[in-house]
């Protein structure tokens, strides 16, 4: 420690039980979109006095912002958000899998396949290789016949890959959503991105899926809908075999 340095801010830095309960917080955020200190307290353990601490001094790292939002009459609720900043933070494991991946499916195209298309033609040609490619690795954790338990397969399948976070039964048709976006620089730079994460989840599914919202153009969820008398797809042979 220097001299220079204020204790409590060092001792702050390095208390591991702070930065745990600030990744969980980080975490929630993320899965859950804007949540209230209450919320928060509730659903990781702790006073809503330590929340407010951490929500502090993650304000001040620029992770978080707040909204106000009022119920009926008496004060305003504060709520809480993930900044860009605080979604990349979380979205650094996408990114990784994300360029893991990327190799491979550059070297998988076909010469036939890049010759004559410009540059937006062969992302979208990669991206589409992509899809494909994740939908492969999740294929044995979707096995319902059953369009219901399928979708929450699905999500489930894809809450590790930052696609989805929640789905909803809404009368004729599924809600898919995902409150922050795994790789949102990437996404608001290129479509591809986006289009590849729908094409995941309607190849998993075996069923056309309809990206209706994305974080990366400024919606507050990337939200997909499903109707259920849909007919299937071709999920199978050959994007998904083997």
């Amino acid at each position: 420690m220097r001299a220079s340095d204020p204790p409590s801010r060092v001792a702050r830095g390095r208390d591991p039980s702070m930065e745990r309960t600030r990744d969980e917080v980080v975490q929630l955020l993320h899965r859950h979109g804007e949540r209230s200190v209450t919320d928060l307290a509730d659903a990781i353990g702790v006073s809503a006095g330590s929340i407010r601490r951490h929500m502090d001094i993650m304000a001040a790292e620029g992770l978080i912002e707040t909204r106000l939002v009022r119920h009926g009459r008496g004060r305003p609720a504060t709520v809480y958000s993930l900044t860009e900043a605080g979604e990349e933070r979380v979205s650094a494991g996408h990114y990784h899998r994300l360029l893991d991946r990327l190799y491979p499916a550059l070297a998988a195209l076909p010469e036939e396949e890049v010759g004559g298309r410009d540059g937006q033609g062969v992302l979208d040609r990669v991206f589409g290789g992509l899809a494909e490619s994740v939908a492969r690795e999740h294929a044995p954790q979707v096995n319902a016949e059953g369009i219901g338990e399928r979708v929450q397969q699905v999500t489930s399948a894809l809450r590790l890959e930052g696609i989805l976070s929640e789905a909803h039964d809404d009368g004729d048709v599924f809600r898919l959503s995902n409150a922050c976006c795994p790789y949102r620089s990437c996404a608001q730079d290129n479509h591809a991105a986006c289009d590849a994460d729908r094409r995941t989840i309607e190849l998993l599914l075996g069923r056309p899926v309809e990206q209706l919202a994305t974080v990366a153009t400024g919606a507050e969820v990337c939200e997909y809908i499903v109707h259920k008398d849909a007919p299937p797809t071709d999920r199978g042979a050959p994007v998904l075999d083997g």
